[in-house]
């Protein structure tokens, strides 16, 4: 006979998939770009409550390695990534971003006043953070501008025809597209070219703030409780982007994106991928609001194909300082080692991580 902490355990599993499906966490089809704007801010949308913006790129020269660039506007009814300290007019009206370096290290965290702070223009063709960021242009091509205290980079982007669809339902839509950039990048006063690939990504959702313009209580948030997002530039041409997320405490989604700038891509959903942390930091870290969370010290991801053989292993060790505000956690790089299709792999990778307190 099945007790009440079993069947709990067994209500929790069925609500994680049901909500995978809900948002569409669990879509495998390849699809076409998406209609409309292609980066619309919804800042004032009366469906779309929720944006967000994120530039990564994995492989950036010594000593940056990597780019941390995440906006958020809106709030969004999601226990991971609602902080309900960190508000700017109302939650409608609060937009906050996340800018560092692996050489910046942390506390670039910054809160905007969309009215007061920003320029988000509704077609998507101007979108712009105080001083701090600048998404300049229509697809496919762009110009992104980071300019922080002792930081600039200026890049001119153009995004191939290819899309990644990480999610796709009528309540959460998330989308990213490969690029190529080149540009400059000052640090210090010192001046770089530099040149690569990079990922652009949006995402749109429903909130509860489009019926009510405040916090949304803790018990009606979706209980969201766990992301971790990752890049992983494994050559000039290819990008790996790799997710696991939970909700009720059960898995929802585990998936790999492999995108070949030749026009090649794969995917892989749950079964195929898993992630494991091995263990954590000994120090916790501390948000603004005197939270705190256990980072990854060393973790693995696996992806198997049909016959159940690894084809793709990575072993990280977390190893730079990390910034603020991927919702209420965590943003970073790591070095890794591992084999992909039967070649070794190791290089420099990017990491978002984050869990409900």
């Amino acid at each position: 006979m099945m007790n009440s902490r079993s069947a709990s355990a067994a209500a929790a599993k069925v609500a994680a998939k049901a909500a995978g499906r809900l948002l569409g966490a669990h879509d495998t089809k390849e699809r076409a770009l998406p209609s409309g704007p292609l980066l619309a801010p919804y800042a004032s949308g009366r469906r779309w409550t929720f944006s967000h913006f994120n530039v990564v790129i994995a492989d950036l020269p010594e000593p940056h390695r990597h780019l941390t660039c995440m906006a958020m506007v809106g709030r969004t009814g999601v226990e991971v990534f609602d902080n309900d300290d960190v508000i700017a007019g109302t939650p409608r009206t609060t937009a906050t971003l996340s800018i560092g370096t692996a050489a910046t290290g942390p506390g670039w965290f910054e809160r905007y006043n969309t009215l007061a702070d920003c320029d988000l223009r509704e077609d998507g063709s101007h979108i712009q953070f105080g001083h701090d960021l600048i998404i300049d242009g229509t697809f496919p091509n762009y110009r992104i501008i980071v300019d922080r205290p002792g930081l600039r980079l200026d890049l001119d982007v153009r995004c191939t025809g290819q899309v990644t669809w990480f999610a796709h339902s009528p309540l959460y839509d998330h989308v990213g597209y490969p690029a190529r950039y080149e540009g400059t990048l000052t640090y210090g006063g010192e001046s770089q070219t530099i040149a690569g690939v990079l990922s652009l990504e949006h995402a749109r959702m429903l909130s509860l703030t489009a019926l009510r313009n405040r916090n949304i209580p803790r018990a009606l948030k979706f209980p969201w409780n766990f992301f971790t997002y990752h890049v992983v530039q494994l050559d000039p041409d290819t990008t790996l982007m790799l997710a696991s997320t939970e909700a009720f405490g059960q898995p929802v989604m585990t998936g790999a994106w492999l995108k070949e700038l030749d026009g090649k891509s794969r995917r892989w959903v749950n079964g195929e991928v898993t992630f494991e942390v091995l263990d954590y930091r000994p120090e916790v870290q501390t948000a603004p609001d005197g939270s705190t969370t256990r980072l990854p010290l060393h973790f693995r991801w696996r992806i198997r194909n049909e016959l159940g053989a690894v084809h793709t292993e990575i072993i990280g060790r977390t190893d730079t300082d990390v910034v603020y505000g991927v919702g209420t956690g965590w943003i970073g790089g790591y070095t890794y080692t591992g084999h992909h299709d039967g070649q070794p792999i190791d290089g420099t990778a990017y990491i978002e991580y984050v869990r409900s307190r």
